[in-house]
């Protein structure tokens, strides 16, 4: 076969699907490669050699993530508690909190470590300890990272798979009774010198500068603030944040120049820099599209340096791939690797494209963000469930700025190092540039209906934009004279996919696994209605400032919300919160902030509002929300559910506290009878008890997480339900669900799920018959 430009790609392909055919066991993946091959010989009269080369090559791939996945298994033994482990980065600390990944001398395992800093003496002290590269005997607890808690959320155990780690190391107070330094590694030498560049621009730049220059130079955002992140991230332009091809081209070109401008030659130039490129990635913390921008700029280095072969810039980018995914199997399933790639492929197959609007350069610049959009929108979708409405618009105000900053920031960098007093004149007007660009963002990110939520791809979904989107390039190329008609193809699969959000005939009624909380999701049929009855909540105490952490999790952001984006839910008809413990409204925040809330209920007594409940009063009459609060008598309907209000009741005492005022709902939901207790105790059931409330239901949530104070045997009676279901969290502190209350439960033989073990429970219901499913954790 003569060598054509481009030819490369197919192997490239060959290599994914057989990672993906070994990884998954999915036979289609094997199915596509043979119509592949099919494809190759008929239509572009591949010779039989290339062919089988290819066939080689999948066959390579197959076993080679098979071997892999035979290796990436534990060899430790969860009862070990001392281990000699080499530090294998600079350690982090955020607030009271210091994290490492070690490997195990005697395995060769990764572990990564945890480490509750106990004084501010102890902080300072563990922070300026030379970690890395040493060897350090340290004894602690074996945990198994948690698998996702909720369908399509993040995994974290698998995550951390992917990296070959299996195990948590809690170090206990003993800590590291000895470290020794190990033998000199150049990798070590090299993050070291990260490290002091990190610590270099945080001593010199100023506060509003050196979070951008940290992340420009060394690829590390953990320098920013959180809400300018997310800020960022909702207009669509974090991605600037990262370093990618254009930092690599315009560093090499950099210093490539400056190597010929002190008279170096051509050839040894390019010989610096290829022995500079691989420590750069390093220095840069080895992300995916670093690694990409790297070895493909290397490829075209030795390409002109020994000018032996002539490949395609498509052909480069596929060499580069086949080689860091035989390298790295795992790293298919890394989103930075994905994102990168799959640009950069879709970039170089529109050039024909945009040297057509060479002569309107704003058109090209236009073409090439939209294309850049275009060709993730699939993974966009299946990651974070929204589109940021603002991207293009964002991208091309931004794009320019920081084509400006990244250079200002690499000279600023190097003339502090040279001239440390002149540093705060220079970085005068990149502190203003800054000060304005996250205030824009801020502003932006602000605005009503900044992002559409279009929620996670389902398979069809999903398979129709991997078809379609290379479709639509395709069509656009090959005909230009259609091409406002060819733009309905990535419409029209918005379209789809919000339709089928919409207009899906079956409901749902989700007990969300929010740890030690509850959370319950109602979503009617043909959106008809959706309710969520309390938001659960992070219980936080009062912290001294040292401890206080940057990346704190919060359950309404970082699982609620990101639950319900995941389903397609923009809008929340009724928020229902029961009462004003932080456990059941903590995160209703976050969803007021983050979705489009209607109207939110909640219950009618005479106690005083928490200081939570407040602060989301307070939140809705910013936003225009009303808030009701209502007590037994009041119902709503819709097509195919009601609710009925049973408590709390009218001139009612509840000095008891605030669970007995919880609000207690009654549904009728896909033919079956739901009773909401929220967290009343024994009083509270005595009051309904004796008021003759009909309080039958085939399905029973168990008040206050199954704690020993509710679900009595009279209250229990009353109820006579089929299925109690339990929230609470996995090893709480509290000893929820109470032993009591499971035996009286078993003895009814009424069929016990809880979210601590089953992990989220769903009953998915269409024409009033449904299913419970359960979500293993």
């Amino acid at each position: 076969m003569s060598r054509q430009y481009n030819n490369l790609l197919f192997y490239a392909i060959a290599s994914l699907l057989a990672t993906l055919s070994a990884l998954t066991f999915f036979l289609p993946f094997a199915a596509i490669f043979i119509m592949l091959a099919s494809w190759l010989i008929t239509v572009k009269k591949w010779s039989y050699p290339a062919v089988l080369l290819l066939l080689f090559l999948f066959v390579v791939f197959f076993y080679r993530v098979q071997i892999d996945q035979k290796t990436n298994v534990t060899g430790l033994n969860e009862t070990q508690s001392t281990f000699s482990l080499t530090i294998q980065e600079v350690p982090k600390i955020d607030g009271d909190k210091w994290t490492v990944t070690a490997e195990d001398t005697g395995t060769g395992e990764k572990l990564l470590l945890h480490y509750k800093l106990r004084t501010p003496s102890e902080k300072q002290h563990i922070s300026k300890q030379p970690f890395l590269g040493q060897t350090c005997t340290i004894t602690g607890k074996l945990i198994k990272p948690a698998a996702a808690a909720n369908e399509g959320m993040f995994d974290y155990k698998s995550y951390l798979a992917g990296k070959s780690i299996h195990w948590l190391l809690e170090v206990d107070r003993q800590g590291f009774s000895s470290c020794e330094q190990s033998n000199f590694h150049p990798l070590y030498f090299i993050l070291m010198l990260r490290e002091k560049g990190i610590s270099w621009i945080n001593t010199v730049f100023t506060e509003q500068t050196a979070p951008v220059a940290i992340a420009l130079l060394f690829g590390d955002r953990d320098y920013m603030a959180g809400d300018i992140q997310s800020a960022y991230q909702k207009i669509g332009i974090v991605h600037l944040l990262a370093i990618s091809g254009s930092h690599v081209i315009l560093l090499i070109g950099m210093s490539y120049y400056g190597l010929l401008r002190i008279g170096v030659t051509r050839q040894r130039s390019i010989t610096i820099l290829l022995i500079f490129l691989p420590a750069y990635t390093i220095l840069t913390g080895l992300s995916p599209s670093v690694i990409r921008a790297v070895s493909t700029a290397m490829l075209v280095l030795m390409q002109k340096r020994w000018r032996r072969t002539d490949y395609s810039s498509i052909d480069l980018l596929s060499i580069a791939f086949v080689i860091y995914l035989f390298l790295n199997p795992r790293i298919v399933y890394d989103i930075g690797f994905q994102l990168s790639f799959v640009v950069s492929l879709f970039l170089l197959l529109s050039t024909t494209i945009l040297n057509q609007t060479e002569k309107k350069p704003w058109k090209m610049y236009v073409l090439t963000a939209y294309f850049c959009e275009l060709s993730v929108l699939p993974f966009l979708l299946s990651y974070f469930h929204e589109l940021p409405v603002l991207s293009l618009l964002a991208n091309l105000v931004y794009i320019p700025f920081y084509s400006v900053l990244l250079p200002y920031c690499i000279i600023v960098f190097l003339l502090s190092m040279l001239f440390v007093n002149m540093t705060p004149l220079l970085l005068y007007p990149l502190d203003k540039l800054c000060l304005l660009s996250d205030w824009l963002a801020l502003t932006a990110a602000k605005l009503p209906h900044v992002t559409m939520i279009f929620g996670k791809p389902d398979k069809l979904e999903l398979l129709l934009y991997i078809l379609l989107i290379p479709l639509f390039f395709y069509l656009y190329e090959a005909f230009p004279d259609k091409r406002k008609s060819i733009f309905l193809i990535p419409l029209s699969l918005l379209l789809f996919q919000h339709a089928g959000n919409i207009w899906s005939s079956y409901g749902e009624v989700v007990f969300i696994n929010v740890g030690q909380g509850d959370s319950v999701l109602i979503h009617e049929p043909f959106n008809q209605g959706t309710y969520l009855i309390d938001t659960g909540g992070t219980v936080t105490f009062q912290q001294e400032e040292w401890t206080k952490r940057d990346d704190r999790y919060e359950v309404g952001e970082d699982t609620l919300v990101p639950y319900l984006k995941s389903k397609g839910i923009s809008k929340i008809d009724k928020l229902i919160l029961t009462h004003g413990d932080l456990d059941h409204v903590g995160g209703s925040v976050a969803v007021i902030k983050n979705l489009q809330v209607k109207q939110i209920l909640m219950a009618k007594t005479n106690l005083k509002l928490t200081e939570e409940e407040v602060e989301i009063g307070e939140l809705a009459k910013k936003k225009n929300i009303p808030v009701l609060f209502v007590e037994a008598g009041n119902h709503w309907t819709s097509r195919d559910a009601g609710f009925q209000i049973l408590a709390p009741i009218a001139d009612a005492d509840y000095s008891s506290g605030e669970n007995d005022g919880s609000l207690v709902i009654s549904a009728r939901i896909g033919g079956l009878t739901w009773l909401f207790p929220g967290d009343i105790e024994e009083i509270g059931e005595e009051m309904l008890l004796n008021k003759k409330t009909d309080l039958k239901a085939d399905i029973l949530k168990i008040a206050h997480h199954g704690s020993k104070t509710s679900t009595t045997e009279d209250f229990l009676h009353a109820v006579d339900p089929s299925v109690a279901i339990i929230s609470a969290g996995k090893n709480n502190s509290y000893g929820h669900p109470n032993k009591g209350v499971l035996e009286r439960l078993h003895a009814k033989n009424i069929t016990v799920w809880r979210t601590d073990v089953n992990g989220t429970i769903s009953f998915k219901y269409s024409q009033k018959k449904g299913t419970f499913f359960l979500q293993m954790p």
